[in-house]
């Protein structure tokens, strides 16, 4: 049984500066679990008062004839800590913290709120909170909250849970969610996730049976492990995660820091966490609202072929951009159903989009019979519409509707979406008809394409998220040089050029007539980790002679520019076969751990800033993945005759990179590959520079 389910399903209810106005913050409570039929017992609690809103009220927690097991505090901010030893007395597993003046305001607010900590890891009552607008659960009519968008109406029953680190921006997403039509099961503001946090409630929202979809407005995560393992609990569930953050940029991270208190975090590394996780991150309210009332309605997609049904040109054509900017694939029709619509829709298009002209005003038939000709032989897995401001019109609508809704009739595993410019009713009456409605066509296919990939996600193996230091190896990883780097990426698994170190010019030259010429020649300092910034670095030396003179110009250029480096001597390397530059680099995130990172390497890197990141380690086929997604891919491939990269060797050697990053997260910062050159194909990698910077606790 989950922990949260007293906040969502309590036996009793204690309102803790309860009010008798049902407006104020200390009343909402009462007055919403009153008109919304929680069948468990209310107890107010008001010094100044014998009853509230009709019920008996008491004048402390101590008085309380019966236990309660979720609290709901609405009273000065100092008093909160005392409340909750108390409530701890009462029977409260849960309790609701309204109080604001917490961490948010700064390092008074924040003594108090670890005063507040203190107390829950004494009692082991949960708190969600403090500065926190609440939580409403539908089905059991339970509403500890002051939020406004209760007010007028209770909203529709469905499978739809929110978390929200934000009260009024999720009670905004709320209700913006109900005009839409989307049936609403829970809601939770976490506020300063003192304790409770958006992972808390995710987690739980995964063993709900009644909730299919699950929403969460993020201003930063503070645990990313438990933020991880709570969306891969959603992801074994088969239960889609739609995110909005904020906090993207500098300034809306300053912003969220003063707002909740939160830790933004890197964004990117962000984007990796909901990418492993299999959730689907967004970036705006519309797509957000547009992608809960899609999986609301219809499951996840089950691939990417999309078939595009239009009275208008022109508007098929922005709709197969917006797909194809989404990678959907506007399949063909066969041979046949495009014969047969030729003779159907004579002044029509039968490709993909298929376009009905305005004909279909005169004969509606013609929609019906285009659209099952595109469910049952187009192979669609989804088909989007758009028939301007026609459902609106009193003589076409009715019309048009009856013929999506036989068009669609027994294609239940398919999903059908109409963009229209229509009023609320008629979007309701088309909707209920089995469609999916939205103002605008690029709305739709950008909702479609979202769906297609959370059901790729849903349906690919999840990742393993691996304990950190599982393989309990401890190394110390201080004030490594270039050719220890060079040797643990070795043993880990990635091949590395083979490494000389001379301790002078004579020491270099036999070094190089063992390794054969030409050779290249590098400074050996754990001081310096950027060699070409002080001249310690020399290329393709093609014999003994230029070898002596280079090593007498970079142990000059050293001297001058770090006079204080640890010097260890000289590194001699062969120089590598041509091949295509990558980065590998991975370091450990404060929040979500150790991440993995390539791109395109060498002198690129910084220049086009073409990377893919993940959590580490990864698997082989996710390298591979990360490889395809980089903008460097056709590169790798083979693009215009170029002979096509080892790409197998390379996601290889990103795996075993992220493995030795993962193994050693508690050792080091951050480590680094650049370049490793991957080789035609059939040839392999090698890596031709590594460096290794170790975590703050090592010396």
């Amino acid at each position: 049984m989950s922990t949260l389910n007293a906040l969502f399903q309590p036996k009793a209810i204690a309102v803790v500066g309860a009010s008798g106005d049902p407006s104020r913050i200390g009343g909402r409570p009462i007055a919403y679990c009153q008109r919304f039929g929680f069948q468990g017992t209310i107890y107010p609690v008001n010094p100044t008062r014998d009853t509230v809103q009709g019920l008996p009220a008491y004048p402390d927690i101590d008085s309380l004839p019966g236990e309660a097991d979720l609290f709901v505090l609405a009273i000065p901010a100092a008093q909160v800590p005392d409340a909750l030893r108390k409530a701890a007395g009462k029977g409260a597993q849960v309790a609701i913290v309204f109080s604001s003046g917490f961490g948010e305001i700064g390092e008074a607010g924040q003594a108090l709120q670890d005063e507040m900590d203190r107390v829950v890891e004494e009692t082991g009552v949960r708190v969600l909170g403090p500065n926190a607008l609440g939580a409403f659960s539908n089905a059991s009519g339970i509403a500890p909250t002051f939020t406004t968008f209760l007010e007028e109406v209770k909203p529709d029953q469905g499978n739809l849970a929110i978390v929200s680190q934000s009260g009024a921006y999720g009670a905004h997403i709320a209700m913006l969610a109900c005009k839409r039509g989307i049936g609403l099961n829970h809601f939770v503001a976490t506020g300063n996730e003192s304790d409770i946090s958006v992972a808390d409630c995710i987690r739980h929202f995964a063993t709900d049976p009644t909730v299919g979809v699950i929403a969460c407005y993020s201003e930063g995560i503070k645990n990313g492990r438990a933020f991880l393992e709570a969306l891969l609990a959603a992801r074994a569930a088969g239960k889609p995660v739609v995110i909005i953050k904020v906090g993207r940029s500098a300034i809306g991270q300053q912003a969220a820091q003063s707002h909740t208190a939160s830790v933004a975090g890197d964004d990117v590394v962000f984007d990796a966490a909901v990418r492993f996780g299999g959730a689907e991150l967004v970036h705006n309210t519309q797509a957000f609202i547009d992608l809960l009332y899609t999986l609301s309605r219809r499951p996840p997609l089950g691939g990417r072929r999309l078939g595009v049904l239009t009275m208008s040109g022109g508007a098929g054509v922005l709709m197969a951009d917006a797909a194809a900017d989404h990678g959907l694939e506007l399949t063909p029709l066969p041979e046949d159903a495009r014969n047969w619509l030729d003779e159907r829709i004579p002044f029509g298009s039968a490709a993909n989009p298929v376009d009905t002209t305005a004909q279909a005003v005169n004969d509606m038939s013609l929609v019906r019979d285009a659209l099952r000709v595109m469910l049952e032989r187009g192979g669609h897995d989804a088909v989007a519409s758009f028939f301007m401001n026609w459902p609106d019109n009193p003589s076409i609508g009715p019309a048009l509707k009856e013929a999506i809704a036989e068009g669609i009739a027994g294609f239940d595993d398919r999903t059908v979406a109409i963009a229209i410019n229509a009023g609320d009713a008629v979007k309701r009456d088309f909707d209920a008809a089995g469609m999916l409605v939205f103002d605008d066509p690029s709305f739709a296919v950008d909702a479609l394409a979202a769906s297609a990939r959370i059901g790729e996600r849903l349906r690919e193996p999840a990742p393993r998220l691996q304990p950190l230091n599982a393989s309990g190896k401890q190394r110390s990883l201080a004030a490594l040089d270039e050719a220890e780097t060079a040797a643990l990426m070795q043993q880990a698994g990635v091949s590395m050029t083979p490494l000389e170190v001379a301790a002078d010019a004579e020491a270099a030259v036999a070094a190089a007539d063992k390794l054969g010429y030409p050779v290249a020649l590098k400074i050996l300092s754990p001081d310096i980790l950027h060699k070409s910034d002080v001249g310690g670095i020399a290329l393709n030396l093609p014999d003994a002679d230029a070898l002596r003179r280079a090593a007498s110009q970079v142990l000059d250029a050293v001297a001058k520019h770090s006079p204080d480096a640890n010097l260890r001597g000289l590194l001699v390397a062969p120089m590598a076969a041509d091949g295509t530059d990558l980065i590998l680099g991975g370091r450990i995130d404060p929040v979500f751990g150790p991440v993995v990172v390539c791109g395109l390497g060498g002198v690129f890197v910084e220049l086009f800033n073409d990377v893919a990141i993940e959590i580490a380690p990864v698997t082989e086929e996710r390298a591979l993945a990360m490889l395809r997604r980089l903008k460097a891919w056709p590169v790798l491939e083979g693009a215009r005759g170029r002979t096509p990269a080892d790409v197998s060797a390379a996601a290889a050697a990103i795996a075993a990179f992220s493995r030795f990053i993962a193994d050693n997260a508690d050792g080091l910062s951050q480590a680094e590959i650049n370049p490793l050159r991957v080789l035609p194909q059939g040839q392999g990698v090698v890596g031709l520079d590594s460096l290794i910077l170790a975590g703050e606790g090592e010396a």
